[in-house]
């Protein structure tokens, strides 16, 4: 596999259309820097100097299918408060249809606060993470909306993406409804703790801290991830799992036994793993769509989420930005490390 051949494919990500249903997250960033010590308590007094709002959750794998030349069907709830407006708000600005997404009065939106700081003439830290998750599960009525979204959504996607972020988007009636869809169409699974929720999906992407609970096998060498891998593929009845290991890469196992594993592009020091998993499974979600092989899919999600290492925050990457990836960096190497016993012999 060549960089010519790679961005060929990729270039056909324009051609899908993803439906993304999960749980959608504000990400609050507030920039300041150090003014002196308070004499109220030993801590810093730090003057805030700007804030904005990104897209978290779910809603940043709806701007990865996005950034990624692909068509996006956004599926989700936010909150009627300044969290949820600012968020609809931005995914509307980068072109998204945002009819999915259901305003639940009096419901908040999870927001995850992080507060940088540091001199005019440095890189500012992140040195504080506040979260405000809602309260409570969705209503009933507004249940019924999702559901009615999921059923618009259902007949102009080529593929479902569920992003899972074990916050309170998935009740059982959304998760019944989204495994039906996963019995016609494609079905990737990103979920924190409800992988095997989604019997029968095309693949699950879990990381290793996901693998290792849903699994109760610790990871710390290959063999390791193999038998996670091969346990979890068992256990969710998906077609594949493609596990992703940080600077370690990513391992794959199919339901034909084959196990491969794909090392990252580009230097092994990571900036930060946010952002990396939507991105992977954004990726996946648009390949399968494209029909394109599970092994040529998973190099290219390795690629992409290589590049969204090296940035600092939750992140998204471009197309544009994986062929000066792959300009620079030779393009992984895949490595079959043999067969695992397929199901049932063994």
């Amino acid at each position: 596999m060549d960089s010519r051949e790679l961005l060929r494919l990729i270039e056909r990500f324009g051609e899908a259309t993803v439906a993304v249903a999960g749980d959608l997250l504000a990400d609050l960033y507030i920039a300041s820097r150090p003014s002196g010590l308070s004499r109220e308590a030993p801590v810093m007094i730090l003057t805030e100097e700007g804030r904005w709002i990104s897209p978290g959750g779910a809603a940043n794998a709806m701007a990865c299918v996005l950034s990624l030349s692909g068509n996006v069907l956004p599926v989700g709830v936010v909150g009627d408060d300044a969290a949820g407006v600012m968020l609809l708000e931005e995914l509307e600005g980068r072109g998204m249809d945002t009819s999915g997404v259901i305003v639940a009065a009096g419901h908040g939106t999870y927001t995850k606060t992080r507060v940088f700081a540091g001199d005019l003439h440095t890189v500012k830290q992140q040195v504080m993470r506040i979260d405000r998750r809602p309260p409570d599960r969705v209503s009933g009525a507004v249940e019924k909306q999702v559901l009615a979204a999921i059923d618009k959504a259902s007949g102009l996607a080529d593929a479902w993406l569920v992003s899972d972020y074990d916050a309170d988007f998935f009740t059982d009636s959304v998760i019944s409804r989204l495994n039906g869809e996963g019995r016609s169409k494609i079905l990737v699974v990103d979920s924190h703790r409800r992988l095997a929720s989604f019997p029968g999906a095309m693949c699950v992407t879990p990381n290793e801290a996901e693998a290792s609970l849903a699994t109760g096998i610790q990871i710390d060498n290959d063999a390791d991830a193999a038998q996670a891998a091969r346990h979890l593929r068992s256990a969710c009845d998906a077609e594949w799992v493609f596990l992703t290991r940080g600077n370690r890469g990513m391992m794959i196992a199919g339901r034909d036994g084959s196990l491969v594993t794909i090392p990252i592009v580009g230097p092994e020091d990571i900036v930060d793993v946010a952002g990396a998993g939507d991105t992977v499974a954004a990726v996946l979600a648009l390949s399968f769509a494209c029909d394109i092989e599970p092994v040529k899919a998973g190099v290219l999600a390795a690629v992409a989420a290589s590049v969204v290492c090296m940035k600092t925050g939750v992140a998204t990457v471009s197309i544009d930005e994986i062929r000066t990836a792959l300009e620079k960096y030779p393009p992984p190497a895949v490595q079959s490390i043999g067969s695992i016993v397929p199901d049932g012999q063994g």
